[in-house]
């Protein structure tokens, strides 16, 4: 395993390690923080403290510890620069990607694909960023509530909540495509 290798002085492990999940973290970081060249630098920044000190991530799932820790690097670095909480990020942050859109509407030209975006759109950026890291970063609601800094009990509820909400707000065409759309990858 990379991770394993990595921890043992590895440096082409590390590299591989970071290939694999530059990107993810990057899109996952972009939640967070609005301007791309600070993900980045936070990015980096906790590639390059990994590097230095492989063996403060002995022990730990690489991709919960990455995600977790690069959430925790960004939050803090936004407290340093300006507080800016989470609620006054811009409304469509946690707009999910367009690609599964384009997927549904070619296999049903039917389903109001604008309807869907605009309701998830709308849903509280906690049920989001829940939603988010459940289905496309596939994490455990163990993993999300340690990230989000929340209870497990509170990561079920705020995914609950969501669905509950999609679901009184359109018609069962329109939820059965929200579904789609949460579910695909």
């Amino acid at each position: 395993m990379s991770w394993s290798n990595f921890i043992h002085g590895d440096a082409k492990a590390f590299e591989s390690i970071y290939q694999q999940y530059i990107d993810d973290l990057f899109a996952f970081g972009l939640k967070f923080h609005a301007d791309r060249e600070t993900v980045l630098d936070c990015i980096h920044d906790l590639f390059l403290d990994l590097y230095n000190n492989p063996r403060i991530a002995k022990d730990v799932e690489v991709k919960y510890y990455l995600f977790s820790a690069l959430r925790r690097r960004i939050l803090k670095r936004k407290k340093a620069d300006v507080y800016e909480p989470l609620e006054s990020l811009p409304e469509n942050v946690w707009a999910i990607g367009s690609h599964e859109l384009d997927l549904i509407l070619k296999e049903n030209q039917d389903i109001n694909v604008q309807k869907v975006k605009q309701e998830i759109d709308k849903l509280p950026k906690r049920q989001k960023e829940v939603l988010y890291l459940k289905y496309y970063m596939e994490f455990s609601y163990e993993e999300i509530a340690s990230i989000m800094n929340v209870s497990v009990e509170s990561c079920r509820t705020l995914s609950y909540r969501a669905f509950r909400v999609l679901k009184s707000h359109m018609g069962p065409l329109e939820y059965m495509s929200a579904l789609i759309y949460i579910f695909l990858k």
